[in-house]
């Protein structure tokens, strides 16, 4: 099912739809070559910054077979800290795709927890969604870590089976099953 995306506010952190003044923050990180290494860009220009978040703003959400980003800021100042990317599978919507990006500033303190919790009790309580997954290189040992400190369980390791970045990378796929769900991160 298709639908907006209403705010999320926790104790720190309001999970929203990206808006024009994102920007800037935004591609400070995501041209940050310590966040970019994880991820499937190399950079961010301003231009390129602007149409994402423009891109962002008009996207519907929840639409089987394509990514939305959730803008993460600090509840505090509305600050951008980061984003949580969610794919609602084509094949069969009650699968569920995540990918987390923080600014490295952001980073450390919990509240890629705090957000990715959050956002997981929405998708099984209101969405009625049935797995959520991540796809992770287990060289990223932070990202790692988060899901295995969220209660997801590694399903799979795909040995050099991704190429990225000049060379053949490691995947691991994390999930979580509605029932396996405590709701407590």
């Amino acid at each position: 099912m298709v639908d907006d995306f209403a705010p999320i506010r926790t104790d720190r952190l309001v999970l929203r739809r990206f808006a024009a003044r994102d920007a800037g923050a935004f591609r400070v990180y995501r041209d940050d070559p310590e966040i970019a290494r994880w991820q499937g860009w190399d950079g961010c220009s301003r231009d390129e910054a602007e149409a994402f978040v423009a891109g962002m703003e008009a996207a519907v959400y929840g639409l089987p077979g394509e990514w939305f980003q959730i803008a993460v800021a600090d509840r505090a100042n509305d600050r951008l800290l980061g984003d949580i990317g969610i794919h609602v599978l084509a094949g069969e919507p009650r699968l569920v795709e995540l990918g987390v990006t923080f600014a490295g500033a952001a980073q450390g303190r919990g509240l890629a927890t705090e957000a990715l919790d959050a956002l997981i009790r929405r998708l099984f309580t209101e969405k009625a969604k049935h797995r959520l997954q991540a796809s992770i290189d287990p060289r990223n040992a932070r990202s790692v870590a988060l899901f295995e400190r969220l209660g997801f369980r590694r399903e799979a390791h795909f040995r050099r089976s991704v190429w990225a970045k000049g060379e053949w990378c490691d995947d691991v796929v994390y999930a979580l099953l509605a029932e396996e769900w405590t709701g407590a991160a």
